[in-house]
């Protein structure tokens, strides 16, 4: 009886052959999360009147594999002159060695510079994927889905250093001549708790509507003009003297969706921020200062959603993401795709849109710490003083080390022998959800 049920046991996942490639090396993740906190100098889209704006650059990234076992050392104590230091079991560990350019103002608000060297212990992976600390061997076997989850109400959540949070909501517009829009959504992008139009994201940058690809089939204007019988003309607000002029042939093509979320977008910013003149919706730095209004928020501090939103995509995120490389440079580029994708197609139990993403998930150790780090850093705004900013640039060097077992994504193997090996994987089916696009 005992043979007959092994040798009919079914497995539904044995045909299954999963090819999910090779993770890249932790150190590649750690230095991407580093560089994260270069995210400070988007201050510089928000000018005070004397021009010091403080920055942050990570330079002369050097990876060590094979250090001494004295430059890995850890310092305990100091007695006198003689220095005690902690012994070390075997390890395998690499050196990450980089340099910290800052500039803040001194006490007289003066522009100051420092190079701060730095460096950061990395355990190092053997080819089965096995971290080697302290003489004990550490290992993890994780697979999880790429970068997109469903949301609700027709949005998506995207994985990264802030959850990339997006939603659409159909809308409709109607012209001037009566001219309905339809099948268009309002996309709103989560900023802070609340969501927010995503339009409003690109309103710094100046011809925003040729960097969103849409102009000119799509104007700003301030007023209608005698071309009516191509372009229909939209006004938002009744008391504001702001147009909106549209090619209508395109908007009545089913394939330029984008285009007409672009103009519902457009119409609902224009009453909710209350543009009132033409010269404020053409204005980058009123939209600056317009979205960095947040009670309690000195004028000199602003940028505050360009800085939310600016840090939502850190660096290890985007170095996965598998969509062309001028649509992932920075936070504005990824958002302008998202606009251009609906995200619809979803399989739930493909498994070639999945990946082993351990060393990603050990890196956010360091990706939480600078975030810390930013946080405490963005409340002084474009008056961080160099002896403020100092301090927090000091890195631990044992931070990922010392972290490791916290996180829970390593185990120890510790088997009495091999049935307790399997015994101890585990797994889970929630969040099993992948788009093919990704």
């Amino acid at each position: 009886m005992k043979d007959y049920i092994v040798k009919n046991l079914d497995n539904p996942f044995g045909k299954v052959s999963v090819k999910l490639g090779e993770d890249i090396p932790l150190w590649v993740y750690v230095k991407k999360a580093l560089q994260d906190i270069e995210i400070l100098n988007i201050l510089n889209l928000y000018k005070i009147d004397d021009g010091v704006t403080p920055f942050i650059h990570l330079i002369n990234f050097r990876w060590d594999p094979h250090p001494s076992i004295d430059e890995i050392q850890d310092r305990r104590r100091e007695t006198g002159t003689k220095i005690k230091t902690k012994s070390t079991k075997p390890s395998r560990i690499g050196i990450l060695y980089f340099d910290i350019y800052l500039g803040a103002r001194d006490k007289f608000d003066n522009l100051v510079r420092k190079v701060i060297p730095s460096k950061m212990y990395i355990p190092i992976e053997d080819k089965h994927g096995r971290y080697l600390l302290d003489d004990i061997k550490y290992t993890q076997y994780q697979l999880v889905d790429k970068l997109l989850y469903p949301a609700k109400n027709n949005g998506s959540v995207f994985k990264s250093l802030l959850p990339i949070t997006i939603e659409r909501i159909p809308t409709t517009e109607t012209s001037l001549n009566g001219y309905i829009v339809s099948d268009a959504n309002v996309v709103n992008v989560q900023v802070f708790k609340q969501f927010e139009l995503t339009l409003a994201s690109f309103m710094h940058i100046p011809c925003v509507l040729s960097y969103l690809e849409v102009f000119p089939i799509l104007q700003f204007c301030q007023g209608v003009g005698d071309d009516t019988d191509k372009f229909e003309y939209f006004k938002p607000e009744p008391e504001y003297e702001i147009y909106i002029k549209a090619y209508r042939k395109a908007l009545d093509r089913p394939d330029f969706k984008y285009v007409r979320n672009i103009l519902v977008m457009a119409c609902k910013m224009i009453r909710d921020y209350e543009v009132e003149t033409y010269e404020n919706l053409s204005n980058p730095n009123w939209w600056i200062w317009k979205l960095s209004e947040y009670p309690g928020t000195l004028d000199h501090r602003g940028a505050c959603h360009q800085v939310y939103v600016g840090r939502m995509l850190d660096t290890a995120t985007a170095l996965n993401l598998p969509i062309p490389e001028c649509d992932k440079r920075n936070m504005c580029t990824f958002l302008r795709y998202i606009l251009q994708t609906e995200f619809k197609d979803v399989d739930i139990f493909n498994f070639s849109n999945k990946r082993f993403r351990m060393n990603e998930a050990i890196s956010t150790i360091v990706t939480a710490e600078i975030s810390a780090k930013l946080k405490s850093l963005f409340k002084y705004g474009t008056l961080l003083k160099m002896d403020d900013a100092e301090p927090k640039m000091k890195m631990n060097a044992f931070q990922v080390i010392k972290n490791l077992y916290k996180t829970e994504l390593v185990q120890s193997i510790d088997f009495a022998n091999d049935l307790d090996y399997y015994e101890n994987l585990k797994y889970t089916t929630n969040g099993q959800l992948a788009a093919k696009c990704f």
